[in-house]
């Protein structure tokens, strides 16, 4: 069994999206494209007409690079706002924080006008293993 912190989009341009935390790689939320998980990529964003983008008020309160997150271990992940804008866990503001209780619980990450993320421990079952060896691949006949 392995457990994987995801984000999970519930709301706004992140609504349905899913991204898997790796360990020590630090990953930033935001509107530019230079971020690691960026909301112009999302399918909510590429599914909008040119004036549904110009009209769309809350992506502009998403920062360039609005968050940083990096997992160091399951009781170790670190949430930092780079934005302004704020950025709320389990709605209190942070500027800085550690998760230590991800296994416990989800948490939620909003930010900007519209955008919610839950952050959860994800359990999947590994795959089972073979009881038998795999068999050899076929010599090629000469």
């Amino acid at each position: 069994m392995t457990v994987t912190p995801k984000l999970i989009g519930v709301a706004g341009h992140v609504a349905g999206e899913e991204l898997a935390l790796e360990y020590g790689k630090k990953v930033v939320v935001g509107r530019s494209r230079s971020a690691d998980w960026s909301l112009v990529r999302m399918k909510t964003w590429a599914g909008k007409s040119e004036s549904e983008r110009e009209a769309d008020d809350a992506f502009r309160t998403v920062s360039g690079k609005h968050f940083e997150i990096t997992m160091y271990n399951l009781g170790s992940i670190e949430l930092v706002s780079l934005s302004p804008n704020g950025t709320r866990l389990d709605g209190e503001p942070v500027t800085r924080t550690t998760i230590t209780d991800l296994a416990a619980k989800a948490h939620e990450i909003r930010f900007g006008a519209d955008e919610v993320l839950r952050l959860e421990a994800k359990v999947q079952e590994d795959a089972p293993q073979s009881a038998s060896a795999p068999e050899p691949p076929a010599q090629p006949q000469s």
